[in-house]
């Protein structure tokens, strides 16, 4: 309940999303990466917080990627708001490779973002995931 309270909260004062898709190949990661980066640079979080949302990015992208059926997509939203970011990363995986909340790659994304859930349906081919996280800004 508390991620939803919190992603209520991050979407009053949302921009437009910036949205990215991309064929889920492991050569699209630097450029994921790099938007996520660009963003956070030009909203002027810390440098902390820009270290944490391009690991977040890099684990969620990184995962989804390497379980994505043949020919699937990646797509990434960004809202930036005063608050903070929510991203928002879905793809196409194989059934049996829906990430697990129980792993460490999981354990380091709950420790780096403020709220973040993991959603999968069935899908033609595989399951249909989406992982939703929000990084609150930190005060100096």
């Amino acid at each position: 309940m508390t991620g939803v309270g919190k992603i209520e909260e991050l979407e009053r004062d949302s921009g437009a999303p910036v949205e990215l898709r991309v064929i889920a190949n492991a050569d699209q990661l630097p450029v994921v990466r790099a938007v996520a980066e660009t963003l956070a640079v030009l909203a002027d979080f810390t440098l902390d917080d820009i270290a944490d949302i391009k690991l977040v990015v890099d684990e969620v992208c990184s995962e989804l990627i390497s379980g994505a059926v043949d020919g699937a997509e990646l797509s990434c939203s960004f809202v930036v708001s005063p608050t903070g970011m929510r991203i928002t990363t879905t793809s196409v995986v194989h059934s049996d490779r829906v990430p697990k909340g129980d792993s460490f790659g999981w354990h380091v994304l709950q420790t780096l973002t403020d709220s973040i859930s993991l959603s999968a349906s069935s899908a033609s081919g595989g399951s249909a995931v989406a992982v939703d996280a929000v990084k609150r800004r930190s005060t100096v």
